[in-house]
């Protein structure tokens, strides 16, 4: 079923078929008008736009009287219909090609159509799923948003060219990059049927987008907000992006669990992101039975450099391991300095760092040597994300970017829940065990927020994948 699915939706067995060999009467003419419109919307169909391929199908079929793309078009319209995952719709064109012209070649077809679309898809795959999506069309944020859109795109197109589970129709709306504009096009998605929710993009959108999810109880999934604020509390509203206590606790487990370190210690510069990490790590890491020897504040990025002097060398050399996120525009910078301040010492403690560490470049020798670890939101294996690359190139005309694989990881993470999931898809996200995307990783772990993170570690002077 799933390979005749798949021969249903192949563009040549309609654009490519000659006139002489459609069935159509010989008094059908070729109408400009209707073949431009017909060619728009092959082009719109290939791109997955189908709802205005369907548009366009229908113009060709109708607006022009009986032309010699009538039977294609008709058929074309039914077929996008159904890609789209607008079972009624389909049925509807098939049925009006198969009264009208029972002897055209393209009846056959059309009554295919009708029974995969009475059936719900193949294998029975029942209702679509409404995907919600609110994320900025224009002003400073509209690039990021088109990026993220077409990495959800190209997810529901796979899924729904598959022809495994419920086919998938997505419904968006412009976020307007604010708060009241997200708040808007969540209530509009909703509006209009919306299972779920990914979007809007940072947390200030997120935070009032949340709220409408949370009174019309939909789930929605904010792609990259980080202020915990935005899911704390709520029942229906989760972040993929790890919020930094998460990203801080991530790197406790790891240094407990993994590296079986049982003292550590902890430095950031007060006053930012990097001191909410190093209070997460040090209340996860006591929560998990180690003893916290120090948690120092350093006054200003300067002091990275007088690691030794500011933490103490005895309080350093005490611990097995000491956590050290840094921040801020020169974050590598800071981290190497940190790194030659540990190397002076006559027993240095393993550095664990944050994502800012993959930045270094002068030190790796000596992150090397000291055995440095570090969590990681973003990692792609080599040729993982190649197939992907290709399909974003032939949609957008340009190489792939990461938003765009956040956007394809998170709408496949939450289609696979969606089906595994027994009941409550809210209940299904936190329960949900670890899933592995292309870039990104998520399990939420019975909460709101992602935690699940990649624990990378300098080898050789690389930074290479450990877990």
């Amino acid at each position: 079923m799933v390979r005749s699915f798949r021969l249903f939706l192949a563009l040549a067995v309609v654009g490519l078929v000659p006139l002489a060999a459609t069935g159509q009467p010989a008094t059908a003419e070729m109408i400009p008008a209707a073949e431009a419109a017909f060619q728009n919307g092959l082009a719109s169909f290939r791109q997955g736009e189908y709802a205005e391929a369907e548009r366009l199908f229908d113009r060709a079929a109708d607006e022009y009287g009986f032309n010699e793309r009538t039977t294609a078009a008709t058929l074309m319209s039914a077929k996008a219909a159904y890609a789209d995952g607008d079972f009624e719709s389909a049925i509807a064109a098939a049925t009006r090609l198969v009264s009208q012209y029972p002897n055209s070649r393209y009846a056959e077809d059309a009554r295919r159509v009708i029974g995969l679309a009475t059936d719900g898809g193949p294998s029975g795959r029942g209702r679509p799923f409404d995907l919600g999506i609110v994320l900025p069309v224009a002003g400073p944020d509209g690039y990021l948003g088109q990026a993220l859109f077409n990495g959800i795109r190209i997810a529901v197109d796979e899924r729904n060219a598959s022809g495994q589970g419920r086919p998938v129709r997505m419904i968006f709306r412009d976020s307007q990059g604010t708060g009241d504009g997200a708040r808007a096009a969540v209530e509009g998605v909703v509006a209009e049927g919306a299972d779920a929710v990914v979007g809007p993009l940072f947390s200030d959108e997120a935070a009032p987008a949340g709220e409408a999810a949370e009174a019309a109880g939909v789930v929605l999934i904010a792609p990259l907000a980080t202020d915990e604020a935005v899911g704390q509390g709520r029942r229906f509203v989760f972040q993929a992006n790890p919020t930094f206590p998460a990203r801080g606790r991530a790197m406790a487990r790891y240094a407990v669990g993994r590296l079986g370190a049982s003292r550590l210690g902890v430095a950031s510069e007060r006053g930012t992101l990097g001191a909410d990490m190093a209070a997460a790590f040090a209340t996860e890491a006591a929560r998990l039975g180690a003893s916290v020897g120090f948690q120092t504040a350093l006054a200003s990025a300067a002091d990275w450099e007088d690691l030794d002097r500011e933490a103490g060398a005895s309080a350093l050399q005490a611990v097995d391991a000491v956590y050290l996120p840094v921040t801020g525009r020169d974050a590598p910078r800071y981290a190497a300095d940190a790194l030659r301040a540990l190397d002076a010492l006559n027993r240095a403690p393993r550095p664990l760092g944050n994502t800012e560490w993959e930045g270094l470049s002068t030190s790796t020798a000596r992150a090397s040597r000291l055995g440095a670890v570090f969590t990681q939101d973003f990692f792609v294996a080599p040729g993982a994300a190649d197939a992907f690359g290709r399909r974003y190139r032939e949609l957008s005309g340009i190489g792939q970017d990461r938003l765009a694989l956040i956007g394809y990881d998170i709408t496949r993470f939450l289609l696979s829940t969606m089906d595994a999931a027994e009941g409550d898809l809210a209940d299904g996200i936190r329960s949900a065990s670890l899933y592995d995307g292309i870039g990104h990783r998520f399990r939420f772990g019975g909460g709101q927020v992602n935690e699940a993170l990649y624990v990378l570690g300098f080898r050789d002077g690389q930074a290479v994948l450990l877990e």
